[in-house]
């Protein structure tokens, strides 16, 4: 059998909720950290034809600035996108126990809900009030057109 090459490729993409409150971490370096849950759902037919739906959830870590950004922008209930790469690591428990985590290392997350502001918050580049009345718009006529 030939040696075939096959491409290098390790990427995902889901979208869902947050499943619970974000806690912005550091390693003892310093590096931001955030680790969340995702909760997808997808929707299909059963056997007799009824519709079902179901929720599979997804363990998410993001690090640095990526990190700062969920922490600030999202919270619990918040619809994303993450973009990444799967990541399996293995770990030694407080009881002594290997066990095995499988995750996604978010590159991008999109936002596609803004954390709510308090009623404390102001946001001083606010748009400013519109006017009461309308600038009035200049009519054109056919006289105006040059052909």
């Amino acid at each position: 059998m030939a040696d075939l090459k096959l491409p290098r490729m390790n990427k995902i993409f889901i979208s869902g909720r947050i499943t619970q409150d974000i806690d912005l971490k550091y390693t003892p370096k310093g590096t931001p950290v955030v680790r969340f849950t995702i909760a997808s759902d997808r929707s299909y037919k059963d056997e007799s034809g009824n519709f079902q739906q179901s929720t599979t959830f997804i363990d998410v870590v993001a690090w640095s600035k990526l990190a700062e950004s969920v922490s600030s922008q999202t919270h619990k209930g918040g619809a994303l996108l993450v973009e990444g790469r799967l990541d399996a690591r293995t770990y030694t428990d407080s009881n002594n126990v290997n066990r095995k985590v499988v995750e996604i290392v978010a590159d991008h997350i999109h936002f596609l809900e803004w954390k709510p502001k308090t009623g404390s918050e102001t946001d001083s580049n606010s748009n400013p009030p519109l006017p009461e009345e309308e600038m009035p718009h200049p009519q054109v006529t056919n006289d105006d057109v040059p052909f």
